[in-house]
């Protein structure tokens, strides 16, 4: 059996073994691994237990802080040493302590939200069934603050996102790029920024309709995306313009990260009806000067851009350094 086949039976096997934690309208329920009782506290300790998990849970709206603090807090009721957690849709994954060893694994949800997937590990010994139940009534507490942390956690980061595209804004631009500035200034990494402008874009507008418009932007976004590696990241920068952070790229790997850029959107098929839309795109490459501010990366990235445009378009070219580190 191949890895691959091996770990999607383990995901398969996880998926199969999940003791559901569900909400209905009847409150917290759980026919499989209770009766009657539900999830009610079993003794006087825990029923404390629970109290305070409660508590402390209503202290933050952070997802990532609500899912320390549950770890935190069931620490003191049952050993554990690994947590993981997982959102697909909402592309979050969170993990603490250690992922070896034995798990339960838990499909948190209600009638109305999909909520997660929760994984608990014991490195030790494996859980007895009386573990699993007092963790059953355990986790069911997380199930509120949780679905309220996702809600918070969508509202942030639709506001980073730019609507059409999926890529991260203007807003979320500024922010993520001055803090990339002053890391790397700080401890001496390489740091690049691409600007791309689609060329001649108007005319697509013109000859085809804002809709195709559209459809081509999308359809560019995903190219870049795809291209890029985990750790650079995409934003729109106003109109046909995209910028891409590559985080601990020197300029010579910027130009050549740039020039696959370039090559990949000029081969994209776009098609509407039978009819082909080409299209290619000019893009400026800046490496970060030491000391030197995200408004001077963007500017030097901006005035290659323009280079590039004057030059024939669909080509890189790279900003010279500023003066003083020239």
């Amino acid at each position: 059996m191949s890895k691959i086949e091996l770990d999607e039976e383990l995901v398969m096997n996880a998926i199969i073994g999940a003791r559901i934690v569900d909400l209905d309208s009847n409150g917290l329920v759980n026919s499989e691994l209770h009766g009657p009782e539900g999830f009610r506290a079993r003794s006087h300790n825990e029923a404390l237990a629970l109290s305070r998990l409660n508590a402390v849970l209503q202290t933050s709206i952070e997802l990532p802080e609500i899912i320390r603090l549950f770890f935190k807090e069931i620490q003191r009721a049952l050993s554990l040493d690994g947590l993981a957690y997982e959102h697909r849709n909402n592309r979050f994954e969170y993990q603490l302590g250690d992922q070896d060893g034995y798990p339960s694994h838990y499909r948190i949800q209600t009638d109305s939200d999909y909520l997660g997937e929760l994984t608990l590990f014991r490195t030790e010994e494996d859980f007895q069934q009386s573990d699993l139940e007092k963790l059953d009534r355990l986790v069911t507490a997380l199930v509120f603050p949780l679905r309220n942390g996702l809600r918070y956690h969508e509202a942030v980061r639709a506001s980073l996102t730019d609507g059409l595209t999926g890529a991260g804004n203007r807003i979320s631009l500024d922010s993520i790029l001055s803090r990339e500035v002053d890391q790397a200034n700080r401890y001496g990494h390489p740091l690049s920024v691409l600007i791309l402008d689609l060329d001649y874009f108007k005319h697509i507008n013109d000859t085809f309709g804002h809709a195709v418009g559209d459809h081509v932007l999308r359809n560019i976004a995903n190219a870049i995306k795809a291209t890029c590696r985990n750790a650079d990241m995409t934003f729109r920068y106003g109109g046909e313009e995209f910028v891409v952070l590559l985080n601990k790229t020197d300029v010579a790997g910027a130009k050549i990260g740039a020039e696959r850029v370039r090559r990949i959107i000029e081969n994209l098929d776009i098609c509407l009806g039978d009819a082909s839309i080409p299209v290619t795109t000019s893009i400026g490459v800046a490496s970060l000067c030491h000391g030197e501010s995200r408004e001077g990366l963007l500017k030097r990235a901006d005035k290659a851009l323009y280079g590039a445009k004057a030059n024939g378009r669909n080509r890189v070219v790279v900003a010279e350094p500023t003066l003083a580190n020239a």
